[in-house]
């Protein structure tokens, strides 16, 4: 390993299962951010027992989880009683039943990257022809002189520019 390469730290929180989490720790901590929040929760609760019980926004399949430990969690230590912890249950079931109706990420994340502008398109498509076609000297076996290397070619260039324009 070089000398100037750092390694990345990574999350000391071992699983249930005995692994370690293995995610990049935050900066300046031991944890990830997820394993970070955990522990945090865990140490208000024990430094303020009599806090009230203060659900995650149910926004994903992870934060519904996370309720149902802390539900959990707060019916063994006697914090909420056992008809309210059914009641929130049933609430964190229905969160869970509902997922696939929400839609909370804005739209640029849930389309797919095909959907690009056709002008994008079109130049990405020439560059990667270019790409796919490197100059032959590289492939030549016997070394060549000190000559310039050609600019690209003027067909080139008049692709770009009319892919540029058609879709302008």
């Amino acid at each position: 390993m070089d000398r100037n390469t750092k390694k990345i730290p990574q999350c000391e929180h071992i699983k249930a299962n005995g692994l370690r989490c293995g995610s990049p720790a935050l900066r300046q901590r031991r944890y990830c951010y997820f394993h970070f929040c955990a522990h945090d929760l865990r140490r208000r609760r024990r430094q303020h027992p009599n806090a009230p019980f203060v659900l995650p926004l149910l926004e994903d399949a992870n934060s519904i989880q996370m309720a149902i430990q802390q539900v959990a969690e707060a019916v063994l230590e006697e914090r909420i009683d056992n008809k309210r912890a059914g009641l929130v249950l049933f609430a964190l079931q229905t969160a869970a039943c509902n997922l696939k109706n929400t839609d909370f990420e804005p739209k640029q994340l849930r389309e797919p990257q095909e959907q690009a502008s056709p002008m994008i398109s079109e130049i990405v498509e020439i560059l990667l022809r270019e790409m796919d076609c490197p100059p032959a000297e590289i492939f030549d076996a016997a070394p060549t002189t000190d000559v310039p290397k050609k600019p690209p070619t003027a067909s080139t260039e008049k692709e770009i520019s009319q892919a540029a324009s058609s879709t302008a």
